[in-house]
């Protein structure tokens, strides 16, 4: 009997003893589900699920795939608004994070800031990421921080130029709900102001959303005239994002034709620039002799480009051709006109329109007619050698650009300073680079006090490198011969040579005094009236047509081109070289 109650009294012990382990192991946890590790989805992915899930992955998975966790854990934690244990948690990354993930550890940094409602801070740290360190989704990320910090500070403008740039970066649904806001940003903006923010440091498709959202948002134009602003919207951005925001357009409504008959002309007819801008109107008025067109001139010195488009437009002309200055082109094509234009400059704002068009004589033109003309005659290795300005930068990237359309390799370039330094720029260029010729967009001074250099440095005895300028180092004809020029080959408009003698010697006759710049404004005036109706065709590809400017030609983005006359310098005279001698003779 006793034996029985032992045995009952250790069966007992044991079954409280087991009891006691289970609910032990219970209390802890230890019979809870297990959890099983996840690979990480994309750190920057839509949120799915609440900040507990994302924590609970992050507590267990290791390498890569917790670094992954913990960003998504942060990122909820703040979208939910559990600002203290985010920040917690974004110290311990910060501290175990690789120099790789740094970048997404500030990006994160940023994203905190910006829930504490910080923009300004947001924004600099923003700034500091290589944003090329960062993934396509952390990239979009990015984006959107920089769209919610400006949107923070009252910028919608920039808001939605940040929201157009990360809409590359998504598809499907995002894409969409990120097109929307936009949309929703910009419509509230002023057609002024979205006129203003269009740059050429904007994409095509930003400038495209300004451009659209300015036209929407004009209440007083003529219902006529925002429709052909529409048509052309449409025509000029075929596969834009923001054209399910277009409304029907009437494809019946056709584009004034450039069989004008009534120009409106915008120069500078007073002020500062009063004779150039007669010097062109003189060129307009001699090409329009016996045409049927009216043309009317409205003088732009100190005028409001808003204010005298109305006047043109109230004025019922079908054309306009100007305005002269970089800085009106840029605000007429702001204003997104509905008549042709021919502007007389080009701005670096430049999108391409189906009837905006620019003709100037921009020594950068110049530069890409002198590389097509020395890749034609045989150059392999052309030194660009310009002065360290502003234009000559401009005019040797251009040369350069060209050049590499031609070649695929670069122009060697060197740029000189000032007269005192010439002779060791001189000896650096051709030390640095093994030339067969030299392009020089130099004036006339600069180039007959640097020729000589290049003799005495190469060896006053070895024949002289082929050297090419443009009309910057025009010297006239039956002056006294300058040795230092011989062979020199220049690049210029027929008008200034012998072309159109008739035409010259009327001109000099009624202008005793006019220098060459006057001439050159004349003719820039003369060949924009005379080419106004072949424009489309141009543009299209018709073969080119002569003017004293040039042959003439259209690039498909609305671009007069210009071909020039080669002559070459001997004994104080221009001659024709090469293919303009057979044409001349």
């Amino acid at each position: 009997m006793a034996t029985q109650l032992q045995r009952i009294s250790v069966t007992r012990l044991l079954f409280t003893l087991v009891l006691s382990t289970i609910l032990t192991a219970c209390g802890s946890g230890f019979l809870q589900p297990a959890v099983t590790p996840e690979p990480a989805p994309d750190m920057f992915s839509p949120l799915v699920r609440p900040a507990d899930q994302y924590r609970v992955q992050a507590d267990i998975a290791t390498g890569d795939n917790a670094f992954a966790w913990q960003v998504l854990t942060i990122r909820s934690l703040l979208q939910q608004g559990s600002q203290q244990e985010a920040e917690a948690r974004l110290q311990a990354l910060r501290a175990t994070a690789s120099l790789s993930q740094q970048p997404v550890v500030q990006l994160l940094a940023a994203a905190s800031r910006l829930t504490q409602n910080q923009p300004a801070e947001t924004l600099s740290l923003l700034d500091n990421i290589d944003t090329g360190a960062l993934s396509s989704s952390g990239q979009a990320y990015w984006w959107l921080l920089k769209a919610n910090g400006h949107e923070q500070q009252r910028q919608p403008v920039q808001a939605a130029l940040a929201l157009i740039a990360r809409n590359e970066l998504l598809s499907g649904p995002e894409q969409r709900r990120d097109i929307d806001r936009i949309y929703q940003l910009l419509s509230a903006q002023s057609p002024s102001v979205l006129r203003s923010a269009q740059s050429d440091n904007l994409s095509a498709t930003a400038n495209g959303w300004l451009r659209l959202l300015a036209i929407l948002n004009s209440q007083d134009i003529p219902a006529e005239q925002k429709n052909w602003q529409l048509l052309s919207w449409e025509r000029s951005y075929k596969d834009h994002p923001a054209r399910i925001y277009l409304p029907q357009v009437q494809d019946q409504v056709q584009a004034p034709g450039f069989d004008a008959s009534h120009i409106a002309v915008l120069l500078p007819l007073s002020g500062r620039l009063a004779e150039q801008g007669e010097a062109i109107r003189n060129g307009i008025l001699s090409a329009g002799q016996g045409q049927s067109a009216r043309v009317s001139f409205f003088d732009t010195q100190n005028q409001d480009m808003a204010a005298l488009y109305q006047q043109i437009m109230q004025s019922g002309a079908d054309m306009i051709l100007g305005p002269l200055l970089k800085d009106n082109v840029d605000t007429l094509l702001k204003l997104d006109p509905a008549l042709p234009v021919l502007a007389l400059n080009q701005p670096a704002y430049q999108p391409e329109l189906a009837t905006f068009y620019y003709f100037s004589l921009a020594p950068e033109g110049e530069a890409s007619d002198a590389a097509r003309r020395m890749w034609e005659e045989g150059h392999q290795q052309p030194l660009i050698f310009a002065p360290d300005n502003e234009l000559g930068r401009r005019v040797s990237a251009e040369f350069n650009r060209q050049w590499q359309t031609f070649s695929g390799q670069p122009a060697a370039v060197s740029y000189f300073s000032n007269q005192a330094s010439i002779e060791k720029d001189v000896r650096r260029a051709l030390g640095s680079h093994h030339a067969d010729s030299v392009f020089m967009p130099t004036n006339a001074a600069e180039t007959r006090f640097i020729l000589p250099y290049f003799d005495f440095v190469r060896d006053s005895r070895a024949t002289r490198l082929p050297t090419y300028v443009i009309s910057r180092s025009y010297i006239p004809a039956g002056e006294a011969p300058m040795g230092e020029l011989a062979g020199l080959r220049l690049a210029d408009m027929p008008w200034m040579f012998d072309g159109a003698p008739q035409l010259k010697e009327e001109i000099l006759g009624l202008w005793p005094s006019a220098g060459s710049a006057w001439l050159r404004l004349f003719a820039l005036g003369y060949d924009a009236r005379a080419i106004i109706p072949q424009l489309p065709a141009l543009r299209r590809g018709a073969p080119g047509v002569p003017g004293l400017t040039g042959e003439l030609t259209v690039s498909p983005e609305g671009v007069v081109q210009r071909r020039l006359l080669w002559r070459e310098y001997d004994n104080g005279n221009w001659i024709p070289i090469g293919a303009n001698a057979e044409l001349q003779e």
